[in-house]
């Protein structure tokens, strides 16, 4: 593996790129808040890198082809940023980017594999952005995004075809369907479970199709794992024919679900099956992100009463505070019975930080004149 640092590194920014102070520090309470041992692969550095690009252009000579190969990366590695680290309504408030524009948010490519010929060029690389300059540009079209990544979840499949059904079974177009999705640039991190003993006597096809919570939970701590998402499909027939296809799909832990049926068009089964992984992972990613989200040209303070009777549930809002990503600082303020107060420094807004604190199960509400800050019951 080769690190290629950029030619344009010495780009003059203009002015609305210039990194205020207030975000470094926002970037580095993420990133001092983060426990030493999740710092080895630096959060930020992770969540700002688009991975496993794969590039194949043909040109006049092999350099051409490469530098070709290298713009298009470019540009897709900056889409797929924008799609994992903002929402869909918010991105069109951004202007069309200029190559240098564009390139000046790159801090390096990371190559893992590159062959050339004398005509063609082909390679796979990971593109990193530098986190403060990707946040001033966003922050100065006022468009939030996040700064840190979603818990990984396990994904959990039955796929019912005819009188045939997978979910532990291998099968070549349910293959090929995982194969053409980007799993890898999520905000998430999506696994699948690996249909060990354990795993085939916890949950069965039926008890997915039917989105047994429970069930799914048992697989999920199998695999190290706290939520799954339960993805029922079937396949649709008229006349004998393939025609489209009907899913249901349900996240354990924020109770997101939803379904469709899709078409079966030109690209076949195998084509509806991953246009329904995508717009599944679209929902579950959107939902996580309106959590993360972080408005940067913002920051606040709120106090809030926190039930002490019972010292264990006082404990528990102390560590669901600590991860939760918009929360800054906490400051004891005063200890008593039946309730004890604290001073909580956020970034972002207040609405945000609420949903975030529930997402949690932290619920912030009106207490009298104050707020009230207690475990979800």
């Amino acid at each position: 593996m080769k690190v290629l640092m950029p030619t344009f590194a010495e780009i003059t920014l203009g002015k609305r790129w210039i990194v205020s102070v207030v975000l470094a520090l926002i970037i580095h309470s993420v990133i001092g808040a983060t426990p030493a041992s999740a710092q080895s692969d630096a959060p930020l550095d992770q969540l700002f890198t688009i991975r496993g690009l794969k590039v194949d252009e043909t040109a006049r000579s092999a350099n051409q082809a490469r530098q070709v190969a290298l713009l298009n990366a470019e540009q897709e590695a900056y889409e797929k940023l924008l799609r994992k680290i903002t929402q869909a309504e918010d991105r069109s408030r951004l202007p069309e980017l200029t190559v240098q524009e564009r390139q000046a948010l790159i801090s390096g490519l990371e190559f893992v594999d590159d062959q050339s010929s004398s005509r063609r060029y082909l390679a796979t690389l990971n593109v990193r952005f530098e986190p403060s300059l990707v946040s001033s540009f966003l922050a100065s079209y006022g468009v939030p995004h996040v700064l840190s990544t979603g818990r990984p979840i396990l994904v959990l499949h039955t796929h019912r075809r005819g009188a045939s059904e997978y979910l532990w079974e291998a099968d070549p177009t349910i293959d090929e369907a995982r194969n053409s999705v980007d799993w890898l640039n999520r905000i998430r991190g999506y696994r699948f479970a690996r249909g060990e003993i354990q795993e085939r006597l916890a949950i069965s096809a039926s008890e997915v199709r039917t989105l047994d919570i429970e069930k799914a939970k048992q697989v999920s701590a199998l695999n190290q794992l706290e939520s799954a998402v339960l993805i029922r499909s079937e396949v649709l027939y008229r006349s004998g024919a393939k025609v489209g296809l009907r899913h249901m799909f349900l996240a354990t832990d924020s109770g997101v679900q939803g379904g469709a049926d899709i078409p079966i068009s030109i690209e076949g089964e195998a084509g509806a099956l991953a246009e329904m992984y995508e717009q599944i992972l679209d929902v579950i990613d959107g939902a996580w992100r309106e959590r993360l989200l972080v408005d940067t040209g913002s920051q606040g303070e709120v106090t809030v009463l926190v039930p002490s009777v019972e010292l264990a549930d006082y404990a528990e809002v102390e560590r669901r505070l600590a991860d939760v990503t918009l929360v800054q600082s906490v400051d004891v303020k005063s200890v008593g019975l039946p309730l004890s107060r604290l001073l909580i420094r956020y970034t972002g807004r207040e609405e945000q930080l609420t949903l975030a604190l529930r997402f949690e199960g932290l619920d912030l509400r009106p207490y009298g004149d104050e707020k009230l800050l207690e475990l979800r019951k």
